[in-house]
């Protein structure tokens, strides 16, 4: 019996396996669980980026290069309890960086102007005044770190409790918590009986 060795098998080298394809589906899938996340939490990445910058180009920017930034950190952000907070944090870490470069009394106004804005077709009434729009917004500054960050992805990004939790990386019973009592700071604040919740109002 005649064994012809003149050649190697398909996909082997030297007697050794080499196996490219599997390497390349893992890059594949990487490349579009990467693909998949931006496209559901890019909308919330870029409304926030606008209330601290104002205008779409610039936020734009600022969201590009921390998508370029989740990208290379892609698959260390997967081994991240929650993708959604690491990437958070990431964007904010670019807000920073950027803020740092900007004149702050514009960044103030533009941020100010946001706030205001998703406040304002609730409250109605109690915003006549730019008094009254100046004590909200100093109230809100005002909350402890969590509370304020909860008010401004509830009320300014719309976002709901599951949402804001994966955003901070914390239960939604501590998420619900801190909106109730900010809502009743807030309310105080404004001297109505309740600041109705944005999504309750649905």
């Amino acid at each position: 019996m005649t064994i012809d060795r003149g050649g190697q098998s398909a996909g082997r080298r030297g007697g050794q396996a080499v196996d490219g394809t599997g390497k390349d589906a893992a890059s594949a899938r990487l490349r579009l669980s990467y693909q998949v996340f931006c496209e559901i939490h890019g909308r919330a990445w870029l409304a926030f980026a606008r209330t601290r910058i104002g205008n779409r180009a610039d936020a734009e920017l600022v969201v590009t290069a921390m998508r370029t930034d989740l990208a290379e950190q892609w698959s260390h952000a997967l081994r991240h309890p929650l993708p959604a907070a690491y990437a958070w944090r990431l964007l904010k870490s670019h807000l920073h960086s950027w803020n740092w470069d900007e004149d702050a009394l514009a960044v103030e106004a533009t941020t100010f102007a946001a706030v205001i804005s998703g406040f304002q077709e609730l409250v109605g009434e109690s915003l006549r005044t730019e008094e009254d729009q100046i004590g909200l917004y100093s109230s809100i500054l005002a909350l402890p770190d969590r509370q304020r960050d909860v008010v401004i992805l509830r009320y300014v990004l719309d976002l709901d409790d599951q949402e804001i939790a994966a955003y901070l990386d914390r239960p939604v019973e501590t998420v619900r918590s801190s909106l109730c009592h900010a809502r009743e700071r807030l309310a105080r604040r404004l001297g109505i009986s309740e600041l109705p919740d944005r999504r309750a109002e649905r």
